[in-house]
């Protein structure tokens, strides 16, 4: 019997999203065997994407205006009505969860929900429902779609953990990185740190010198924050485009600490001798089911935030420039009991 086809663009968005939606979709292609899920990814993403998902899910890169493919997206319905009258379809995750996040609801909040309802029960936008915002963020991700509907979160999540030493098993194999990775000749004794993300989980340079002086700091090789961190004398490495390059720093290291950013979804199922520090996001929502390392939980009194880039918004909803966490001792010293 032929499969159906289920056709997803998921090449825009956070990187950590597509790698939460892959895990995801990958968990739904062994408990739907009926369907074929076909999954645009960027271009960067196909090469590991293949190789630890290739067995369930066809991997494709590129983009497509194709009215059978459904499309991820973080628009507001003002900018999605063009494209939903050419007969476009799309899945928004998100709306719900950051008003369900904000601290106090606007009269806008209110409308933005109701349309989105509307749009919904035409099938125009996909939007989860709302007792499904405190879950892993790669089930809210993909629920809204009515063929994955039946699966239930307890479903879901003994499957994910069926599957996880398989994933493990493809992380810690033979995997991509990029031909400039340069591995430190002492990483193995040494303290790896992915201090990066774009809103206010990044590491405070102050942060670092005075609590991982001598841990190596690991950033994407176009991050200008490194050369801060260089100048004032720590030591930096640089990781490229292969997002293996992140696993195999990772690996390669006495112990990992990373920032609730892109390294961290990564490394949730390919290392448990790592830490994850969180400032903004849910525990539930951002740490998969199957992490078997250390998650030191915020515990700043308006955490949860909303992640909000420190390029256009310098101060957080509660007019910080930096969280709240970083100045905690006990924030701190969770962080450094949890280096093994």
């Amino acid at each position: 019997m032929e499969k159906k086809i289920i056709k997803i663009d998921s090449s825009k968005g956070g990187n950590g999203d597509v790698w939460m939606r892959l895990v995801s979709f990958y968990v739904s292609a062994a408990l739907l065997p009926d369907y074929s899920f076909c999954i645009i990814v960027p271009e960067v993403f196909r090469p590991l994407s293949i190789l630890v998902f290739g067995d369930r899910l066809n991997i494709l890169s590129g983009s497509s205006d194709s009215k059978d493919i459904l499309v991820y997206t973080n628009l507001g319905i003002r900018d999605l009505i063009k494209p939903i009258l050419k007969g476009r379809k799309f899945i928004s995750p998100y709306q719900r969860a950051v008003i369900h996040d904000k601290k106090q609801k606007e009269i806008k909040d209110i409308i933005n929900i109701l349309l989105f309802k509307v749009v919904g029960a035409l099938g125009c936008v996909l939007v989860p429902e709302k007792k499904w915002i405190p879950f892993y963020q790669g089930y809210l991700d993909i629920v809204s779609i009515k063929e994955i509907k039946c699966i239930e979160y307890s479903m879901f999540e003994k499957q994910l953990k069926i599957d996880s030493n398989q994933l493990f098993s493809k992380l810690n194999s033979k995997i991509p990185i990029s031909p400039e990775l340069n591995v430190p000749s002492d990483l193995s004794n040494s303290i790896i740190v992915f201090p990066t993300g774009t809103s206010r989980q990044f590491v405070p340079l102050w942060w670092a010198l005075n609590n991982l002086s001598t841990a190596y700091f690991a950033f994407y090789f176009k991050d200008d924050e490194a050369k801060n961190f260089e100048k004032a004398g720590l030591k930096v490495i640089y990781f490229y485009k292969e997002p293996g390059d992140i696993i195999f720093l990772s690996q390669k290291a006495k112990w990992t600490v990373s920032t609730d950013s892109f390294p961290s979804h990564l490394l949730q199922y390919s290392n448990p001798r790592t830490t994850i520090v969180l400032t903004e996001v849910l525990k539930t929502r951002i740490i998969s089911p199957v992490f078997s390392g250390v998650v030191v939980d915020s515990v700043a009194p308006c955490h949860p935030c909303l992640h909000k880039a420190k390029k256009i918004h310098p101060l957080c909803d509660a007019g910080l420039k930096e969280c709240l966490n970083w100045k905690s001792i006990v924030y701190t010293e969770n962080i450094l009991k949890s280096i093994k």
